[in-house]
């Protein structure tokens, strides 16, 4: 796991850790990337986790450097706002004995029970059809299928070691599904499983989702130009929406068709909204206003985000990784496909 300044966030997932029931053997790796005092936190958790230090790294760089030193047969990918299952790994070990043939497996990230109010809206939204479209697996419990990088979310990601291949350091979100993307086409199978599940943290109000809906989107546009095979045209449908909105107003001078698509749209945020408010314990008028508003934002911040990464490529950083009982290592995009395999 990569983590920054969330010591009660990450806090939380180590406790989650500790307390799995029966699990198989399992060492923890953390990268952290805002203060090298987090070693600390994490040793008061696992005294022999190995804890390294990269200021300024970016997930997928972050998560790289520690790939040399993992020595499980598989590597669980995890958030630092997400807690584990009680049964967690045990689950990974059988999955494992199971599906021998998959290289992949990945589940649900589910919204905590104790979530306030706009958070729970926020993860209904998230899973629904209006909200997600085709990904909204990865927000919800559905029944147990192979997957493709699209199903499946780094924050609950396992992956056999010997089929790893590196995360894109420059990325800034949506690293792992280049690689997943990479897996498929050498003939990885990857499944889908509901019980895999972990809770993870939604953002706790509009401007920091917004952010991390744009973020999505970011990720998103990278990897289309860097990977074109993986561009789908449901992915294109959020900046095209932004894209139509911006040019409404000239659209409108040349007649009244032009409306047509934004009515329909408002009728599919209506329905979206709808759907939302009718599987909710309380279906009150709020939670419909919330739901159409935070539909809205998801579409229209990871269409931004989506532009924004079709016409920026970010330059891999360079910084010094360190592992915080050893000597200084200089990095400048992560590690290469022979690191992953203990090269």
């Amino acid at each position: 796991m990569v983590t920054g300044a969330r010591p009660r966030a990450l806090d939380a997932l180590l406790t989650s850790l500790r307390q799995q029931v029966d699990p198989p053997p399992f060492e923890v790796l953390v990268c952290g990337t805002a203060d090298a005092s987090v070693a600390r936190q994490v040793h008061r958790h696992f005294p022999d986790a190995r804890v390294g230090f990269g200021p300024a790294a970016r997930p997928g760089g972050g998560r790289n450097d520690l790939l040399p030193a993992a020595r499980g047969e598989w590597l669980y990918f995890l958030d630092d706002d997400v807690t584990v299952g009680s049964d967690g790994l045990r689950i990974i070990a059988e999955l494992s004995r199971r599906h021998p043939e998959a290289g992949v497996f990945g589940g649900p990230n589910d919204t905590p029970a104790r979530s306030s109010w706009f958070q729970q809206v926020q993860g209904a939204v998230l899973g629904s059809v209006a909200g997600s479209g085709p990904v909204r697996r990865r927000y919800g419990a559905h029944p147990a299928a192979p997957a493709r990088e699209r199903d499946l979310i780094l924050c609950n990601l396992a992956i056999a070691r010997a089929a790893m291949e590196p995360f894109d350091a420059s990325a800034v979100c949506a690293e792992e599904n280049g690689v997943l993307a990479e897996l498929a086409r050498k003939g990885v199978l990857m499944r889908y499983e509901p019980s895999l599940a972990v809770y993870h943290d939604r953002r706790p109000d509009l401007r920091t989702f917004t952010r991390q809906m744009h973020t999505y989107g970011r990720g998103r546009g990278r990897l289309i130009m860097r990977d074109v095979s993986t561009v789908r045209p449901t992915y294109l449908l959020a900046p095209a929406l932004v894209v139509y909105l911006a040019l409404l107003p000239v659209l409108a001078m040349l007649g009244a068709l032009a409306v047509v698509p934004l009515l329909a749209y408002a009728a599919w945020i209506l329905a979206g909204a709808t759907k939302v408010t009718s599987s909710w314990k309380s279906g009150r008028p709020s939670t419909f206003a919330l739901a159409a508003v935070l539909l809205v934002v998801v579409h229209s911040a990871y269409g931004t985000g989506v532009l924004r990464g079709l016409v920026r490529t970010p330059p891999a950083p360079r910084y010094t990784f360190r592992w915080l009982d050893g000597a200084p290592t200089e990095v400048t995009a992560g590690i290469t496909a022979k690191h992953v395999s203990g090269g």
